[in-house]
């Protein structure tokens, strides 16, 4: 055995003279160190070995490589940000590719209670009739404003609400509700008590109409000036506009909806939309396909709306009675939105779960609304989440 330098142990060699003897080596080496000669050979094998296994290990490397699919970053949110969990603040939203819940470019996504908080969210909420529910209920009405004390803003983004029932009445921001001297949206979520009376802020939808809505009708009718009826929740893209709080570019969004589905009037109304044509029918077929589509899914507590490859709305409540009760309406909006544009094909699929979890996240406790999500609370308890 050799000790060579590195403190390296190598096996013995063959001798130079073997190597002479042979011919393999020139006859300069004749009367040179065998011990010398031999170090270099040893180390001249190893280095072969150590290049022969990372020859290996590279080749190893690439074929792992080829074995499967091609990962591929999505950039469409930062690279530092961590999918959301699921469920979010006891909500689950239903990403299963369920035909029933898509009609031509509009797809609901549900989203359910977890199992054991089915009824947890409504203990402590009164039973809540929707706006729509309370038109048709003797003793409920709502009128052009009543002054109570001082009341100032213009006279059309004001109403009354009169609640002589026993039950609590809840406002969605986005109904919508015909006559009076202008048909109204409401402009915030609100709650009207029994037995109460209270002015409420709402949006003009109508903005040709400043005179009541039955010419014909007695002056003390007139006077009055209570609405005759509830029409639907605005579409997404009124709502939108409902939200930012401006008179002006509710006028704008409400002239642009009603242009795209051929539904223009005299005096500018949102209500138009009835107006019998092509569009109104596609509209009804929306409406067919998607009626009753939930009802098997008891702890269905709101939907996230999909349109053309875009997030148009998400809507989630406190109650899975209360969605029941809202969501024709609701339907209608965004049946609105989907039938008004064409189907595109070939459209990236949106980021559902981060919009999602921008208004879910909002259930937790001591959550508060923002730029993208707002909530509603009664009595300490979320009744309703919905995207901006």
């Amino acid at each position: 055995m050799f000790n060579l330098p590195c403190s390296m142990t190598y096996e013995p060699t063959p001798s130079a003279q073997n190597y002479l003897e042979a011919g393999l080596l020139p006859r300069t080496f004749e009367n040179h160190s065998f011990s010398k000669f031999m170090y270099l050979t040893q180390k001249q094998r190893l280095m072969k070995k150590y290049a022969l296994f990372a020859g290996f290990a590279v080749l190893f490397l690439f074929a792992c490589g080829d074995s499967g699919p091609e990962v591929k970053l999505n950039t469409t949110e930062p690279a530092n940000t961590a999918a959301p969990s699921y469920p979010v603040a006891g909500l689950h939203l239903q990403l299963n590719a369920n035909p029933a819940w898509q009609y031509e470019n509009l797809r609901l996504y549900p989203v359910v209670l977890a199992s054991d908080r089915q009824t947890a969210e409504g203990v402590g909420l009164p039973l809540l009739k929707t706006l729509s529910e309370a038109m048709n209920l003797p003793g409920f009405r709502i009128t052009e404003r009543k002054q109570f004390g001082n009341d100032p803003g213009a006279w059309y983004n004001a109403l009354t609400v009169q609640n002589k029932t026993d039950e609590t009445i809840f406002l969605m921001a986005g109904d919508v509700v015909t006559g009076g001297n202008q048909d109204r949206v409401i402009a915030h979520d609100d709650v009207v008590l029994p037995r109460t009376v209270k002015n409420i802020e709402v949006f003009c939808v109508e903005h040709g109409r400043s005179s009541y809505y039955n010419p014909a009708a007695p002056e003390s009718e007139k006077k009055v000036a209570a609405f005759r009826g509830y029409y639907s929740v605005a579409s997404p893209q009124v709502r939108k506009a409902v939200h930012s709080g401006n008179q002006q570019g509710v006028w704008d969004a409400v002239s642009a909806v009603t242009a795209v589905n051929d539904a223009k009037s005299g005096t500018g109304t949102y209500a138009a939309l009835e107006t019998e044509n092509e569009k109104k029918a596609r509209r009804e077929a929306y409406l067919r396909f998607f009626d009753g589509k939930f009802d098997d899914m008891p702890n269905t507590v709101g939907i996230v709306a999909v349109c053309n490859g875009k997030v148009v709305g998400i809507d989630i409540f406190g109650q899975p009675d209360l969605f029941r009760r809202q969501f024709k309406a609701l339907l209608h909006g965004y049946a609105t939105e989907a039938a008004a544009a064409e189907p595109v094909s070939n459209m990236p699929e949106p980021n559902v779960e981060y919009a999602f979890h921008d208004v879910a996240s909002l259930a937790g406790p001591d959550k508060h609304g923002s730029e993208l999500a707002g909530k509603f609370d009664l009595e300490g308890r979320w009744v309703h989440l919905f995207k901006k």
